[in-house]
């Protein structure tokens, strides 16, 4: 064990994280690697293995990140019972006599899917399977018919119930239902930035 003060640890240990990222390694095998070598060069084994025992119990005891298989479920049953295609057509018949519809639409069905499943990639693939095909055969510019995909799929981090925030409460002691609250009205402004950007 070396004697070395906090400040100097943590410099430490930040140098050689940025040093094996940069070196090419993945990064999870650098979070991993550095965590290791530092606690077991400058903390005792007994404090070594209490902290990264405390740290495992604490996440596999955490009841709230059983959310996060069920989000996946959610998004499964939505894209094999065709849900999403048939909430995709009726907003679209909202939204088609506006210049830009389908990918007005295209933002809200994310926005919606972002409520259902809360997690970004099943959003995203949803979206590129059902309203990229649509907005490329009705003539739209490749850029914006993306760029709507890309944008509408991210909202999924933000609106609630998002599995992120679900994660990210129990990790930083807050409550999930504070988030949610803190959440809701910067998603739905950003969606409705992005409908607006589509529109202009």
């Amino acid at each position: 064990m070396i004697d070395m003060s906090p400040e100097a640890i943590t410099l430490l240990m930040f140098g050689s994280l940025l040093l094996t990222v940069l070196l090419g390694f993945p990064m999870a095998y650098a979070l991993a690697g550095v965590a290791m070598l530092i606690s077991l060069l400058f903390f005792t084994p007994e404090q070594t293995f209490a902290a990264f025992y405390g740290r495992i119990f604490g996440v596999v005891t955490n009841f709230v990140l059983l959310a996060a298989p069920l989000f996946i479920f959610m998004g499964l049953m939505m894209e094999k019972t065709g849900i999403s295609e048939k909430l995709f057509d009726a907003i679209y018949l909202w939204t088609g006599g506006l210049r830009g519809g389908l990918a007005v639409a295209t933002v809200l069905i994310g926005a919606l899917l972002a409520a259902c499943v809360g997690i970004i990639g099943a959003s995203v693939i949803m979206l590129g399977l059902i309203a990229l095909p649509a907005m490329l055969k009705h003539g739209y510019n490749r850029e914006l018919a993306c760029g709507s995909v890309c944008a509408g799929g991210t909202l999924g981090i933000l609106i609630p119930p998002s599995v992120m925030l679900v994660i990210y409460g129990p990790t930083a002691s807050i409550g999930v239902g504070k988030l949610f609250m803190a959440a809701f009205m910067p998603g739905f402004m950003l969606a409705g930035l992005y409908i607006v950007y589509i529109l202009i």
